[in-house]
């Protein structure tokens, strides 16, 4: 009688050890039911960017290959982008050209920013609707405005 009630409870032991629902094998190919979500994606700052600003009046670009300033009154920059920094809701390109500033010819050097925060904005001129307020430093003088996906503003019939 102990003899069968030993061999009855090392069957069970040993059914619970295998595949069944109780006791999965190693390298089994499901997670358990509690296994972590994935992590939440940051904010999006892919694609191309447009800003503008008043008072002066400049434009500013993010594409892929550059990010752009044209200034009304100064000329235009234009710098290889560095890719975007993500900085909690904030998307900011930081690029810089060596050279020495304020030097003739190509020898010239920049250090052009762009920061922008989701946020509704305006600029003041326009019925366009912008998601993100843009500040943009070049050189140590900072100009401020709003931005917004291309595409975006392509749906408001916007260039």
């Amino acid at each position: 009688m102990i003899r069968s009630t030993a061999v009855f409870v090392a069957c069970l032991l040993l059914a619970g050890c295998g595949d069944g629902p109780l006791g999965a094998a190693e390298g089994a190919a499901s997670a358990p039911a509690d296994a972590p979500a994935g992590v939440a994606a940051g904010p999006d700052y892919g694609g191309d960017f447009d800003l503008v600003g008043t008072e002066p009046f400049w434009a500013g670009k993010v594409r892929a290959e550059t990010i752009a300033l044209d200034r009304m009154e100064g000329g235009a920059v234009s710098l290889p982008n560095p890719g975007v920094r993500i900085d909690g809701e904030q998307g900011v390109w930081d690029a810089e050209q060596p050279g020495e500033a304020g030097a003739p010819g190509g020898e010239q050097g920049h250090r052009l920013v762009f920061r922008l925060t989701p946020q509704p904005c305006s600029d003041g001129m326009s019925d366009r609707v912008f998601t993100h307020a843009a500040e943009v430093w070049l050189d140590g003088a900072t100009f401020k405005g709003c931005a917004a996906r291309t595409e975006d503003l392509a749906k408001q019939g916007r260039p």
